[in-house]
């Protein structure tokens, strides 16, 4: 299962990316996964709550690796010690 935090911020939604609306996401799972039409005010209600789940994206800096050559080390097929 993906993680709620920051859910809002992270369209589009489904592994398929197939929908980019939180409200349509929500009320796709109540049918999906209850059974069950959600109302729009119980739709409206958990996309506060998910809105709740909202923080900072921390911020993520890739190195830059030097470039690959012919004494570059190669990947072994099992770990060494195993």
């Amino acid at each position: 299962m993906a993680p709620l935090r920051n859910v809002t911020l992270t369209a589009p939604h489904f592994h398929s990316g197939k929908v980019w609306d939180l409200k349509q996401a929500v009320a796709i799972m109540g049918q999906t996964q209850l059974g069950e039409e959600l109302t729009t005010e119980e739709v409206d209600r958990l996309i506060a709550l998910l809105n709740a789940l909202t923080g900072r994206v921390p911020n993520v800096v890739y190195p830059i690796l030097p470039a690959e050559t012919a004494t570059t080390p190669r990947s072994v097929s099992r770990v060494p010690g195993k």
